[in-house]
């Protein structure tokens, strides 16, 4: 089942922030790296 958790605003640098709540979920720091992945015509966002 899907959950949608934030809707972000794109900056006109093409920029996105991660929220709180997704940072959290990732275990996201300062320099770490992510990857985005199409997977059945969606844009998938995980942790490296």
């Amino acid at each position: 089942m899907e959950k949608m958790l934030d809707i972000v605003v794109v900056t006109r640098k093409f920029q996105i922030t991660l929220t709180k709540e997704v940072r959290n979920k990732l275990n996201v720091k300062e320099g770490d790296k992510i990857i985005f992945v199409e997977k059945d015509g969606e844009i998938l966002i995980r942790k490296c």
